[in-house]
Parts: structure tokens; sequence; C-alpha cells
């Protein structure tokens, strides 16, 4: 190896052991081996997949269960609505699921707006947060009574309130605050927040306005947390922020909202933490709340990540500076990785007389991504293909023609599959976006 040349660790979680991979079920209970192989709910996934397409198969049961967990736990301690984020995943089906298990939906844009409200959710069920809102979608937004409306700078401050004096209307609105140190993704180059001493300064300016509703603060800082601390930092600096401010102008902050960006559920699990461990580190870190307080939480990879599964042919093995590598059917089109390791990786079916060895996963497009890298793997696993877990959040929302074709994209419910997005789709999206008839 030359001099200047060094070995650097992998980003992302562990890579799953043998033993996590064979008893699958204890991280993922819709997931199993049985002698036919990998079984999703107990039917195997070779009656539900022929291999010869790609498939990213959405699992709406799962999103509930996610939901339900997490809400769950919170209660035991706060009054609390969880609202997840729609731009994680704008799978009607699955929405649709949500809403009738009881969550809310957080929402960014008018596109998502009309997700929302065509999945059927009512205004007060929905959080919109944004730095920045076209007239038109904001006129929407006062129109619809109940809606908590998050604003984000002093610049949307005054958009807000000026439209709101024009319509007669008194929204509901809580201001974004940055009430963590910066890091990498949340810091001065960040576009998102405000700072501690300027998201004051906004709260006096919304508690004094006849036209505004202040409600409280939305803090946002985390990206794919997966431990209490600084979920719990968090946490406490918000409701000191709340505190003081109360203590301060008199006017009592009667919602928190602790915004997203905790990790997959499985991925939490596995690395210790539970929804029950997160809500008792908040509740400590908060302290008691007066009565008519309430704790908002707006998770997405946390509800949607781990709620599919994409199943994929294997076309190619390389092996390149002494590792060897598996080229996946389904491309970085759809599952656009964050890190070196995003999307585990399991067998579909292998051979219990063959044995396992290091693999890095990769997409066939001309682009330097990698899925996982240094996965543990069955030798003979190119024959069958590969699930890949954690597919469900920011992945067909983000998904597009290019490089590749997609794979079909489809529901699990009732031990079926319904395709939802299938060739002809993509034919017409091909059609509509490029003027190219696909030749199936």
């Amino acid at each position: 190896m030359p001099q200047d040349v060094r070995p650097v660790p992998f980003s992302g979680p562990e890579t799953l052991s043998r033993e996590e991979i064979e008893s699958i079920a204890r991280l993922l209970p819709y997931l199993s081996y049985g002698v036919d192989g990998l079984e999703l709910e107990g039917v195997p996934v070779r009656r539900l997949w022929n291999g010869s397409r790609p498939l990213l198969l959405h699992l709406p049961q799962r999103a509930v269960d996610n939901f339900t967990a997490l809400h769950a736990a919170f209660s035991a301690h706060f009054d609390v609505r969880v609202h997840c984020a729609v731009k994680a995943c704008y799978v009607p089906e699955v929405l649709r699921a949500l809403r009738a298990a009881g969550a809310g939906i957080e929402v960014m844009s008018d596109l998502e707006w009309r997700l929302a409200r065509s999945a059927g959710f009512t205004a007060d069920r929905i959080v919109s947060d944004s730095i920045a809102r076209p007239v038109d979608h904001l006129e929407r937004l006062l129109r619809a009574p109940h809606v908590t409306i998050s604003v984000d700078g002093e610049r949307e401050l005054e958009s807000v309130e000026w439209h709101a004096k024009q319509f007669g209307a008194r929204p509901t609105i809580v201001i974004r605050a940055n009430l963590l140190p910066a890091d990498e993704f949340f810091s001065t180059s960040s576009k998102l927040g405000t700072e501690p001493n300027e998201a004051y300064a906004l709260l006096e300016r919304a508690a004094a306005s006849p036209h505004l509703d202040l409600a409280g603060i939305h803090a946002h800082q985390l990206i794919h947390c997966a431990g209490v601390a600084r979920f719990a930092a968090q946490a406490g600096a918000a409701a000191e922020l709340a505190a003081a401010f109360a203590t301060l102008q008199g006017t009592r902050l009667r919602v928190i909202n602790l915004g997203g960006g905790l990790e997959s559920r499985f991925l939490m699990e596995r690395a210790g933490t539970s929804c029950q461990d997160l809500a008792a580190a908040a509740r400590e870190a908060m302290g008691p709340a007066p009565p008519g307080y309430r704790l908002l939480l707006e998770p997405g990879r946390f509800v949607f990540a781990d709620a599919a599964v994409a199943l994929t042919g294997i076309i190619a093995e390389r092996r390149k500076s002494g590792q060897d590598w598996l080229i996946t059917a389904v491309a970085g089109n759809l599952l656009r990785p964050v890190r070196d390791r995003s999307f585990p990786p399991l067998p579909v079916r292998w051979s219990g007389d063959r044995p396992w060895r290091r693999w890095h996963v990769g997409d066939p497009t001309s682009t330097p991504s990698r899925l996982w890298l240094d996965a543990l793997l069955p030798e003979d696993v190119a024959r069958d293909g590969l699930a890949l877990l954690d597919v469900g959040a920011y992945t067909a929302v983000r998904a597009s023609l290019w490089g590749s074709e997609l794979p079909d994209m489809g529901i699990f419910h009732d031990g079926d599959v319904e395709i939802t997005f299938g060739e002809a789709q993509q034919a017409a999206l091909a059609r509509a976006l490029y003027g190219v008839d696909l030749d199936w």
C-alpha cells in the first residue's frame, strides 16, 4: 500500500453479524428465515418476487407500529402529538394507514400539503415547517384553521405576520431555534434554524403581535440520532428557553416541538436505545411541565425507514484492490447513500454448507456510490439476490429516471404484493420527462 494511503473507518452502523441475520426477527419482527429462505410475515419472498426486476416493497403496518411505539412511550410522560414527516414518504397507502392510527403529519411545501390533505389529514393534524413559503401556499395555510406554522427566521416571520393581517387571520406559530452547539449539519453555514439570541428576539416580536398566536418553539437539530444524550440535551435546552421566556416576558409558551432526526427504529433499538429511553430522558431533562403544556415530535426516518424492503438481483460481481463487490440491479437513482453503510443487506437465500465472507455492495451506475461496505454474506449470495433494509425513507420521494431503470414499487398487505408503480408507469414517466418510448 502506498505510504500516503491510509485505511479509514467505515461511516454508518456496524455490519450485521451472521447471528443477527439468521435471527433477524429479533430486530425486525416481520422478517424471518424458513426452509425456503427469507420470509415476509411468514410468506417466502420467493413467492412474492420472481427476481426479474428489483422491487421496493412498502409495509404500512410496520410504519403504524413505529408511530404507535413512539407515541405510547412519550404519552407516559407528556401530552404529545406525533406528526410524521411526509417528506420521508409520499406513498398514499402508508400515509392513510398512519392517519387511521391517529398520527399527525408534518409538511414543508404546498405539494406536501396537498399530499397530506388528499390522504385525509385534517388541518388540525398538520404542522407546516419551512424556511420560506410562496404566497399562494402561505395563504392556503392561513385559510385553514388550526394549522401550526413553524417560522424560521425574521423575514418569514414578517411575511406570515403581514399576510395574517391582510386575511384577518391569527395563525398558531412556533419559532425555530438551534439550541445545541453547531455541528457539521446545523452550523453557521446552514440555512436552517436561528441562533438562540435571534430566536429569543423573534419570540418577543411574535408575542407582541396582535396578528399571531405564539404557541412555542421548534427545536430540530438532530440527524440519525440513536442515543439518549443528544436527544435529552436538545429537549433540556428547549425547555430552558421556554421557561426563561415565560419568566421574563410573562407569556407562557405552551408547545415545544422537538422535530425529528431520529435514526430508524430497528437501528436505534439495535444500538440499545428504545422509545421509552428517549421519552424518559426527555422528561428528566425538561423537568416538570405546567398544565396545558404539549410536546410535538416530527419523526420521518424513525417511522418510515424500516417499513420497506428492497429486493434486488445481483447483476455482476467484481474484484478491486483485493475486495469483492456485489453489483445490484437496484440503483442509486432510488437508493441514495448518505454514508458508507446506508442500506443493510440480507441474503434472500443461501446454502447451509457454503461459507460466509465479506463483500462490498454497490449499484451499477458510473458514480463512486456504495450501498454497504464490508457486509458479511454467504459466498453464494449472488444466486438468489439481496434484501436491502432501511429503504422506506427518503428513497422513492427522491427517485428519478437517471442512469438506470427504477424498480417496481408496491405495497405488502394480507400476504400479497400490490404493484403501484411498474413498467407501464415508468414508460409513461419517461415519455413525459424525456419524450422517449422505452422498448420493453
